[in-house]
């Protein structure tokens, strides 16, 4: 097996080993697929591994064809790894891992705004704090045994200066480290003028009279919704909240479980809502749409209120999270003073990339046209966009390099054992 199929098979592993601790007992009585000496692999085991790697997005359609040809084999290296461990009365103390794993749950939630949405993550994959920590701890006893291995039978592993050098001339690329930063934002969206919002409101309340006197919504969005979906009865789903103007989604979101007529206000007009279906990550709904359109003017006017805020912020009288409070039309940001997060630069936009690129940490950005209106930016914690020295990344490499040291060894090792070892797959 080439390196590379290996990584990637460690890595599908890694990912999807979370979701095993619950076959059994979902199952009921499970069948054995295979023997590995005593020890066996269940069927829902296998099957669940082949499942998500048929669903995976990780890997073209050939990669993951190929993983599934070699799941079998992984799963019984991982019953020889155990064998071997034991013949070497090697056990390892979950207690000495448990720093480890803290601290990886640690890092994985610096990636999120909050624990909140740590733990809603979790949930849309399937997946608890309690799950997450125990695939860690998996893969941290795995390496545990593999180095004890290597200790026991006497193996040298060694790194040496050259070797790490090459390394790093070789894969320079790998070590660039994308520009990040805390972002904070303010929107400024592009409102139509009184008259415009008045006789769109007049029109959504004609509606929502039309359908409480027992019309059908769907004929009704067939009659009068401005949007696309009209020709569909007005029916749109499921769409991922993330695909939606902030604002309606934050709304769909709080009323997910409401089963009467909603009306609300997005940057795209009015909305007269019946929710269908909602997941933690995507919702079915049914609309009616009226739009407010918006002039030229009404941008000018957007325009000259995003700068004013700008000035607001750079004289000093507010800073800028107490400017997002005020004057930000984001309602999932505004509360929190604009704060988006933790976000690569790389992923956004070329204007707002362009406009960050020599922003400095804590300085206010000029006015940026964005899709619905205008928008301010402010970072913090700015880093990265370069690519790392050899000097700050050489403990790196060499661990690099020594486990990929440690694996060739391994599997020489599962290698030599496997031929004594009875193998019988069951089906």
């Amino acid at each position: 097996m080439s390196p590379s199929r290996s990584s990637k098979i460690l890595l599908i592993l890694s990912l999807i080993s979370s979701f095993m601790i619950l076959s059994a007992s979902e199952n009921g009585a499970d069948k054995i697929f295979a023997f590995v000496n005593d020890s066996i692999i269940l069927k829902s085991e296998y099957d669940q591994r082949m499942a998500i790697l048929e669903n995976t997005t990780l890997f073209s359609k050939e990669d993951a064809d190929s993983l599934k040809r070699e799941m079998l084999d992984i799963m019984v290296n991982d019953k020889i790894l155990q064998i071997i461990a034991d013949k070497d009365s090697i056990s390892i103390d979950t207690n000495l891992l448990t720093e480890d794993v803290e601290r990886r749950i640690f890092e994985a939630k610096k990636n999120f705004k909050s624990d909140e949405e740590f733990l809603s993550y979790l949930k849309q994959n399937n997946l608890t704090e309690e799950a997450l920590k125990k695939n860690y701890l998996d893969q941290a006893m795995k390496m545990a045994l593999k180095q004890q291995i290597i200790v026991k039978n006497q193996l040298s592993i060694t790194v040496n200066e050259n070797e790490m050098k090459s390394f790093y001339e070789e894969n320079k690329d790998s070590f660039f480290t994308p520009l990040s930063a805390d972002l904070y934002h303010i929107t400024v969206v592009v409102q139509p003028d009184s008259a415009a919002m008045f006789a769109a409101l007049q029109k959504i309340e004609s509606v929502f009279m039309y359908v409480k006197s027992g019309n059908d919504l769907g004929e009704a969005a067939k009659d009068y919704s401005e949007d696309k979906s009209a020709k569909n009865r007005g029916i749109i789903g499921y769409v991922k909240y993330t695909d939606l103007p902030s604002e309606l989604a934050a709304f769909l979101y709080m009323n997910m479980n409401e089963d009467t007529l909603l009306v609300t206000q997005s940057r795209e007009g009015f909305h007269l809502i019946k929710i269908l279906g909602a997941k933690a990550d995507s919702v079915k709904f049914q609309q009616v749409l009226v739009r407010m359109p918006a002039t030229k003017s009404d941008s000018l006017d957007a325009k000259k209120r995003a700068e004013y805020v700008v000035n607001e912020i750079k004289s000093n009288k507010l800073s800028f999270e107490d400017a997002a409070k005020k004057y930000s039309d984001d309602p999932s940001t505004k509360s929190a003073g604009g704060f988006l997060g933790r976000v690569a630069i790389e992923m956004l936009s070329d204007d707002i990339k362009e406009s960050l690129k020599n922003l400095e940490p804590d300085s206010v950005s000029n006015v940026i046209l964005g899709d619905f209106g205008y928008e301010i930016f402010m970072m913090r914690n700015k880093e990265g966009g370069y690519v790392s020295e050899y000097k700050d990344i050489k403990n790196m490499i060499a661990s690099i390099i020594e486990n990929t040291k440690v694996e060739k060894e391994i599997n020489r090792l599962i290698d030599k054992e496997r031929k004594r070892v009875l193998v019988k797959v069951l089906e």
